[in-house]
């Protein structure tokens, strides 16, 4: 057990309490998501829930963690899946309100819980499944990707989908709406990306590349994401990663599906 009283404890302490105190504040997200996720996000947020469902479904789930309040939605509730238990955790009270409030129309009632996911308040092996999305690169990563590997069951899998810090036109966005991020989050890079492989079997989706200028630029001339730019942009992008892998860096975001190595 790590010494509460140390200086690495203190500033992961101080971390958190900023997290918190920001999203319990508000995070403004509608300029990002208006460049981003809109047009941009759109084709890969359906391949996404794709992914993660052929994941999920080829594991018996009997529990499932969300390290988050809304990947359930498109993960779980949207693609069929039916765990017998879904619990989602949060450091805001703030965000488990947005999560509660689209639990009330849907089929899955999840088990909402005030928490930090550096230190899950869980027995080792209790979760078939651990996911998340966009929450890994707001944590210290190992000490999260500890917990999860820590709370999933011998034959778990986790599925997490977090940002790059490659490309240089979401590189750009952000740089432009600071509103819309806390001052501890870091989106992955190499160093990143090699601490999930070092504790995890991980299999991993690189997202968006071409589709980020071209999901900028259709959302000035069509209304609706799902258009001929912006399905050629997903066609082109997963064309050229499967070509050429080592390009994956460059993308917008990554979805990583993992087992825990022994």
């Amino acid at each position: 057990m790590e010494n509460l009283s140390s200086p690495m404890a203190a500033d992961l302490a101080a971390r958190v309490e900023r997290e918190r105190s920001a999203y319990d504040a508000g995070i403004d997200r509608k300029r990002y998501q208006a460049l981003l996720a809109s047009h941009a996000g759109y084709q890969n947020g359906l391949a996404r829930a794709r992914i993660a469902r052929a994941a999920l479904a080829a594991t018996p789930l009997r529990r499932v963690l969300e390290v988050g309040e809304y990947a359930w939605v498109d993960w779980l509730e949207k693609t069929g899946l039916a765990p017998g238990e879904v619990v989602c955790i949060n450091i805001s009270q703030r965000e488990l309100d947005v999560g509660i409030a689209k639990s009330l129309g849907t089929r899955l009632k999840p088990d909402f819980r005030l928490m930090d996911a550096h230190e899950l308040e869980f027995p080792d092996g209790h979760f078939d499944a651990v996911i998340g999305w966009g929450i890994l690169h707001h944590l210290d990563l190992d000490r999260a990707l500890g917990e999860v590997a820590r709370v999933l069951a011998p034959g778990g899998v986790m599925v997490f989908s977090e940002p790059l810090d490659m490309n240089p036109v979401a590189r750009l966005v952000r740089r432009l709406t600071p509103e819309a991020r806390t001052p501890d989050e870091v989106p992955f890079r190499a160093a990143e990306l090699a601490a999930v492989r070092a504790r995890f079997d991980v299999e991993v989706t690189y997202e968006q590349l071409l589709s980020v200028p071209v999901g900028v630029v259709s959302r000035l001339l069509l209304p609706h994401p799902d258009n001929a730019l912006t399905r050629l942009a997903f066609r082109v992008d997963d064309t050229f990663q499967r070509l050429l892998p080592a390009a994956g860096v460059w993308y917008r975001k990554a979805t990583f599906v993992g087992r825990p190595r022994a």
